[in-house]
């Protein structure tokens, strides 16, 4: 949960993937909801607020199909999340305004011209502290990407500095993967997870068995799981 806002032609959004992930639902049924939110905001002739605040746009899956997603603005999110009304979803949604406001600070920092000396050291040091934040996640990258698209979850937990079993473990209590050590459907959604079939001897039979692997997306998001685990 440490990208819920990110920044997309100059303003501060979410995505339908990320409001799916957060609050454990499918990503096919938050589109339904937001295409039901957007048909009434059509009814209602609210056509500009649509245009502003609502993007369809395209990602590719792991299987690198492309798919649909929508962009939200902070107006958009707080529209489509109204029906999300349980104590833990309540939750999520103060976490996402709160992002949503760090993200737009961000961006006001990004766009001031500095008036003083004073002004300028401290959108340096904003700037700092924003480039330490995501160093974690340059480091992840780099640990992980050596020209595969994706690797088994023993060579992950290699890179990460955890025992193999260990990180399976953290995976099933952090209700990332099933008991089988697979991955929910969210995560696969997501873009975190590959799963492929492998085929097994057993005896004079082949079965085929569900294979893991992690996308270097799923690597960062690991990663920032673990650091929060530590911290």
């Amino acid at each position: 949960m440490n990208q819920l806002v990110f920044i997309e032609k100059g303003q501060a959004v979410t995505d339908s993937l990320t409001v799916a992930e957060v609050f454990g639902k499918n990503h096919k049924n938050v589109l339904r909801d937001i295409k039901s939110q957007w048909l009434k905001l059509e009814e209602a002739g609210e056509l500009v607020f649509i245009q502003l605040n609502i993007e369809p746009v395209e990602y590719k899956d792991e299987k690198n199909r492309i798919q649909p997603k929508i962009n939200l603005t902070e107006d958009a999110f707080t529209l489509i999340a109204m029906s999300y009304t349980t104590p833990e979803a309540m939750k999520f949604k103060v976490k996402f305004i709160q992002e949503f406001k760090r993200i737009k600070e961000q961006l006001q920092r990004q766009f001031a011209v500095p008036t003083t000396f004073a002004e300028a050291l401290r959108l340096a040091a904003d700037l700092q502290e924003e480039n330490e934040r995501n160093k974690p996640k340059v480091e992840a990258h780099d640990k992980f990407i050596s020209g595969e698209n994706y690797q088994k979850v023993g060579q992950v937990a290699k890179v990460l500095g955890i025992g193999r079993n260990k990180l399976f473990a953290f995976l099933r209590e952090n209700k990332i993967f099933m008991g089988d050590n697979t991955p929910y459907q969210q995560f696969i959604d997501r873009g975190y997870f590959v799963v492929k079939e492998k085929p097994i001897e057993m005896g004079s039979q082949v079965i085929n068995k569900p294979q893991t692997y992690v996308t270097a997306k799923g690597v960062d998001y690991i990663h920032k799981l673990l650091d929060k685990k530590i911290a």
